[in-house]
């Protein structure tokens, strides 16, 4: 249960969106900015559930706190999730619909939390996030990023 998982978890935020129109949820788990914004990759999967969803968001977001410190980065640590019934193949208007309306989640963050590609996202999706909320890595280099 949501609840349960969020109230239990180490982390600083945790937003929960289910965004209707494309039937998917969403999850960013931010755990730490203590060393600066959180930042870490966007995963697009399938999972048996939304609980498992946002349990693998929350531990993925804890792994990028750590990863970030080590590295010697000035950011902190944080981590998304699109939770899809199918991911939809690269270039169809369907992914796209879907990633533009987690980049609104992530620009409502206002720089908070930045993200990268991961499991199933490339550069093409952190440049439709672009189109909507500057707080990417990892695009294209013809948006001023270094690519996949």
């Amino acid at each position: 249960m949501f609840e349960d998982l969020i109230r239990g978890w180490d982390g600083e935020e945790t937003l929960v969106h289910y965004d209707a129109p494309t039937d998917t949820w969403m999850f960013i788990c931010i755990h730490s900015t203590l060393l600066g914004p959180a930042a870490g990759g966007c995963r697009m999967k399938t999972y048996e559930s939304t609980d498992d969803a946002l349990r693998d968001c929350m531990r993925l977001a804890g792994g990028m706190t750590l990863k970030n410190a080590v590295g010697g980065l000035p950011m902190g640590g944080g981590k998304s999730v699109i939770a899809v019934s199918e991911v939809p193949p690269p270039g169809s208007e369907r992914r796209a619909e879907i990633v533009r309306r987690f980049g609104m989640m992530v620009g409502s963050l206002k720089g908070s939390y930045w993200s990268g590609p991961d499991m199933n996202t490339s550069s093409a999706d952190m440049d439709e996030i672009y189109r909507v909320a500057p707080y990417t890595f990892g695009r294209s280099p013809a948006l001023g990023g270094s690519g996949d």
